[in-house]
């Protein structure tokens, strides 16, 4: 088996790390003859054969396609190549002023929260300022100003058609009788 499987391995011969022409090690059928010497083969020059006639191949015919002329530009081409440049330069604007609007909003936003600090604190110096019990003693001890005695009358005059007349003492004797007699009468009416 061994002798059959060596028998058809390929030969290569080689010249450097090419290889052509491979060469089947055989065991010839016949006899070596006189021209052939024990371990290499001679070749018999093989006859020239005739190159096989081929079909003619015919060059590739290509149609004759007409071409239209260039005819004049569509309007609607140019009309809408016009609104397209117009919707771009639209939107590169409007995101212009979009952005100087934020930008702008931002810059209103910090002067806000400063004023809102300065507000508190001129509210604070205001209520500083007008201290009720320090304007009090003010004029307490310029003497400008005094407290109502308990025998003291206060009159208040509003003139229009809504107006009260309160006595510190009538809510006494005969006059805050009539008035409570007026006030039973008006609500029994109502």
């Amino acid at each position: 088996m061994a002798t059959e499987r060596r028998n058809d391995m390929r030969r290569y011969r080689t010249y450097g790390s090419a290889a052509y022409q491979p060469e089947f090690e055989q065991e010839p059928l016949q006899k070596p003859s006189r021209r052939q010497v024990s371990g290499n083969t001679v070749r018999r020059p093989e006859p020239r054969r005739r190159p096989q006639a081929q079909p003619r191949r015919r060059p590739a015919v290509r149609p004759n396609i007409q071409v239209r002329p260039q005819s004049a530009v569509a309007p609607f081409t140019v009309v809408g190549l016009f609104v397209v440049l117009a919707c771009a330069w639209l939107l590169v604007v409007s995101s212009a002023q979009l952005a100087v609007a934020n930008n702008d909003i931002v810059e209103l936003r910090s002067q806000l929260a400063d004023l809102q600090d300065e507000n508190r604190n001129l509210q604070t110096k205001y209520e500083l300022v007008y201290d009720l019990e320090a304007i009090e003693k003010q004029f307490l001890s310029d003497g400008s100003m005094i407290h109502p005695g308990a025998g003291q009358t206060v009159y208040l005059d509003l003139s229009g058609g809504d107006s009260v007349v309160y006595y510190d003492g009538a809510g006494n004797g005969l006059s805050g009788l009539l008035q409570w007699a007026e006030q039973f009468f008006a609500d029994l009416l109502s």
